[in-house]
C-alpha cells in the first residue's frame, strides 16, 4: 500500500513540475494587421498556424464568413477563415481571444534537433477590386501579430436601429 501512495506522489508531482515548466499564460485578444492587400480589395482567406496557444473565443464573426479553430494533442493549432467575395475585411482585428505561453514572434533552434516554431505564422488570400480571389497565398510576417492584453472577448457594439 505504501508503494501505490509514493507512485501516486510522484505522478502528481511530474504533473505539477511539468505543468509549472511550461510557463504562465497570457491571455490577449489576437489581432492581425499590416497585410498586403491591394486597394478596393479585401481578405479572402487565412490559415494561422499556432505553436503554444490555445483559442479560448472566437469574439467576433464578420458577416458572410466561416471561421473555424482547432487544437491538437501537442502545443500546435490552426486558426482559419474563408469569405464570400464583396467583404471589405482588410485585418482581422481582435477576432481571437487566447491564451499564449511562452510567446515566439520568429521559430527558434534547429529544424532537425530542438525546435520552436513561432507562435503564429501561416498564409492568407485576398480579392482584387473585381471580387475575384488573386491565386497566390501571401504569407503573415511576425509584425503582422499582434496581442493585446484582455480577459474576455470585448462587448459587441450595440445593435443598428
Amino acid at each position: 500500500m505504501k508503494r501505490i501512495d509514493l507512485f501516486i506522489a510522484f505522478l502528481l508531482m511530474l504533473l505539477v513540475g511539468g505543468k509549472s515548466s511550461f510557463g504562465q499564460a497570457q491571455r490577449a485578444l489576437l489581432t492581425v494587421d499590416g497585410l498586403s492587400i491591394p486597394a478596393e480589395g479585401a481578405l479572402a482567406a487565412f490559415h494561422i498556424d499556432t505553436w503554444g496557444v490555445i483559442p479560448l473565443a472566437v469574439c467576433k464573426i464578420p458577416p458572410l464568413w466561416e471561421i473555424k479553430e482547432e487544437t491538437f494533442l501537442d502545443l500546435a493549432g490552426v486558426l482559419s477563415g474563408r469569405s464570400d467575395p464583396h467583404r471589405t475585411l482588410t485585418k482581422l482585428d481582435k477576432m481571437f481571444l487566447v491564451d499564449v505561453y511562452s510567446y515566439q514572434p520568429l521559430p527558434r533552434g534547429d529544424p532537425k534537433g530542438e525546435y520552436h516554431p513561432a507562435s503564429f505564422a501561416g498564409w492568407y488570400k485576398v480579392f482584387d477590386g473585381n471580387g475575384d480571389i488573386l491565386k497566390k497565398r501571401r504569407v503573415f510576417h511576425a509584425n503582422n501579430f499582434h496581442l493585446t492584453p484582455a480577459s474576455r472577448c470585448p462587448d459587441a457594439p450595440p445593435a443598428e436601429p
